[in-house]
């Protein structure tokens, strides 16, 4: 089961634990986690998170997302899309925290 922390600048402010991995932005619905996503509303790139630990627990991005994170100039794995983003299955700790957090 992973375990994913969501950051602010002031520390944690949300753990999930996520039996059997997933999408990152189904997870982020769900828990109304921290992370915005306005992306939805034609502001792609929003949904952008640093990732501060446990990049092994996301997939590989997809060539779509890496085009998007050179646009912003972010590099994988330090910097996905929350909207693209999927959580392998397994043990693990992932902490993650909005760009507008950075």
């Amino acid at each position: 089961m992973a375990k994913i922390v969501f950051e602010t600048k002031k520390g944690p402010v949300l753990t999930v634990l996520l039996p059997g991995g997933g999408s990152l932005a189904d997870v982020c619905d769900e828990k109304n986690a921290p992370i915005p996503f306005s992306c939805r509303s034609a502001s792609c790139g929003t949904c952008c998170i640093q990732v501060l630990e446990g990049e092994g627990q996301l997939l590989p991005p997809a060539d779509e997302e890496l085009d998007v994170l050179d646009a912003l100039d972010r590099k994988a794995p330090t910097f996905r899309l929350s909207c693209q983003a999927i959580v392998k299955d397994g043990e693990g700790l992932l902490r993650i925290r909005s760009v507008d957090e950075v």
